[in-house]
């Protein structure tokens, strides 16, 4: 598989839009693009990749999105970004390409809790921190925040973040005891808080994982295609083979051919996590193959 188009930078020029070719803006390291080349990919939708330097953009990205996030879709004159909104996008314009949303209501409501539970707030937890403490060191004229400062400010916003938004919705849904959030009140750590959200994925996801993967798999699955890179569960580690359940699916997703499309290396991720956000931000430096 060859590598992917180049990161358009400050300076570059838009590249010249095709009539009725979709294309995507993306970053090939971003989670939140994955999302929207997950589901291309899995409909099989013809489309053009235009990578963007997301730390140094390129003048006419604010065009495209005020907020100048990927991933960003347009065909046509037609624009829509934001991760879910281009994902449910794809399938509303493209009904009949291998469609990945349940049909039944009561799935779909399901699918749409899991996902605000385990998709977008778990996402963006693993990282808006430790953007800030660098963003803060830049600032402040220090050349680096030591890497302690920054884990423990990742746990602390992590266990924060849990304990305070979703302990009271799961006793008031029944769907945990006030005896299992004392017991989990005692956690304060990134692998303690890891294992009570897989629990959850598990419970209500894994269990209905059907033969092929879906529109739910795909939105949840960039949080899963770092775990080895980001040492969350340990370094190297994926999920444990103790998680029968949730490990087989891991395993499954990592088979998918739409995964394989765009997964990395994990010395890839890590490379990039290392320096995202600073002054020395990696983008087509990193090799990769896709």
């Amino acid at each position: 598989m060859a590598p992917g188009p180049k990161h358009l930078t400050t300076g570059d020029a838009l590249p010249p839009l095709q009539p009725g070719i979709l294309r995507v803006y993306s970053m090939k390291f971003c989670p939140f693009a994955d999302r929207a080349r997950l589901m291309l990919h899995a409909k099989g939708i013809e489309h053009e990749v235009v990578n963007v330097n997301t730390w140094k953009k390129p003048e006419w990205f604010v065009e495209k999105n005020p907020k100048q996030l990927v991933p960003v879709l347009e065909k046509d004159g037609k624009i829509v970004y934001e991760s879910i909104i281009t994902a449910q996008y794809l399938e509303d314009i493209y009904p009949d390409k291998n469609p990945l949303i349940p049909k039944d209501p009561y799935q779909r409501a399901r699918d749409a809790i899991i996902l605000d539970h385990c998709g977008g707030k778990f996402l963006r937890s693993m990282v808006p921190k430790v953007d800030k403490i660098r963003r803060k060191s830049k600032t402040s004229g220090i050349a680096a925040a030591s890497q302690r400062r920054l884990e423990e400010e990742r746990d602390g916003f992590l266990f924060r973040y849990h304990t305070e938004q979703k302990f009271q919705q799961l006793i008031l849904e029944d769907q945990i005891s006030v005896g299992q959030l004392k017991s989990a009140l005692v956690v304060s750590s990134v692998w303690d808080w890891f294992q009570i959200q897989i629990q959850i994925v598990t419970e209500y996801c894994a269990p209905e994982y059907r033969s092929k993967p879906g529109f739910l798999d795909y939105m949840l699955w960039p949080v899963f295609a770092r775990l080895r890179a980001s040492g969350s569960l340990g370094v190297g580690e994926g999920v444990p083979v103790s998680m029968e359940t949730l490990h087989a699916w891991y395993n499954g997703m990592l088979n998918d051919p739409s995964v394989k499309s765009i997964l990395h290396p994990d010395s890839a991720y890590q490379e990039f996590s290392k320096h995202y956000r600073t002054e020395n931000t990696l983008f087509d430096e990193i090799e990769t193959h896709n």
